[in-house]
């Protein structure tokens, strides 16, 4: 697997277009984090799995979540990410380590301090664990920086993954979590929980529009990652999620 070529830049934005979307918050300054500033004016943030520097993105995903942790890697690669970038400039996400999931603070401060300026927490289960990852990135910032949208002016966004059933049983605790950025579903994982054969399992997406209808319903912005075969393919997943409500898509293709 690859992140998606240059050209499907124009292919997501065709499918963008038309699109009719009402802002989820308030209007406010202009921020500095691409993922805040398309949520508050109601425009869907789309992004990648990648290390690279992506001007055609609003977001690049920086996964730590498997392996050892290397935050050497992840700060060489929001330099790389950011690099030529315009302002505001593509937003660095990290995805950390599963095994810190319960107790984040250390790792966060520290993909922070390399200039991440949002955090994705894979596998959330609990409303502690909520609570955990949300507060993680409230503590100790030495730049005054916080997250949005509990602080309305805050320039970090806390994304929070639902990969489970137990994830799903205690959803509604889980959204109650105040300071949740965006809720974002990991359908193969999911579809492992459930016991179905893949992502498109009939069980499983009845689950993943279970977990959109309930972050609708909250105005909490929820996210979903597109793997398709060719651009084609991307923009045809691509419209379909926007229409049925998702806010934030992570859009790749794979290499056959």
């Amino acid at each position: 697997m690859r992140p998606i070529p240059l050209a499907l830049a124009a292919v997501c934005t065709a499918a963008l277009t038309g699109v009719a979307s009402q802002p989820l918050y308030a209007q406010e300054e202009a921020s500095v984090n691409r993922v805040i500033e398309q949520l508050r004016q109601g425009q869907p943030a789309i992004g990648t799995f990648t290390r690279a520097a992506r001007p055609d993105l609003d977001f690049a995903v920086i996964d730590e979540q498997y392996g050892d942790f290397d935050i050497d890697g992840v700060r060489e690669a929001v330099v790389a990410i950011r690099a030529g970038s315009a302002t505001p400039a593509i937003t660095p996400v990290v995805r950390i380590p599963l095994a810190e999931r319960d107790t984040p603070e250390e790792v966060v401060r520290q993909v922070l301090d390399a200039g991440a300026s949002s955090v994705m927490f894979p596998d959330i289960e609990t409303r502690a664990q909520a609570v955990s990852a949300v507060n993680s990135m409230r503590v100790g910032q030495a730049s005054g920086a916080d997250v949005w949208p509990l602080d309305p002016n805050g320039t970090l966004v806390a994304m929070l993954q639902i990969e489970t059933l137990v994830g799903i049983a205690n959803l509604d605790e889980i959204l109650d979590v105040p300071g949740i950025g965006v809720i974002f579903l990991g359908p193969t994982d999911l579809a492992a929980s459930a016991r179905e054969d893949g992502p498109n399992a009939p069980r499983v997406d009845a689950l993943v529009h279970q977990v959109l209808e309930a972050c609708l319903e909250r105005n909490i912005p929820c996210g979903y990652p597109i793997v398709a075969s060719t651009p084609e393919d991307a923009e045809r997943q691509t419209a379909r999620r926007l229409a049925e409500g998702f806010k934030v898509l992570a859009v790749m293709t794979t290499v056959r």
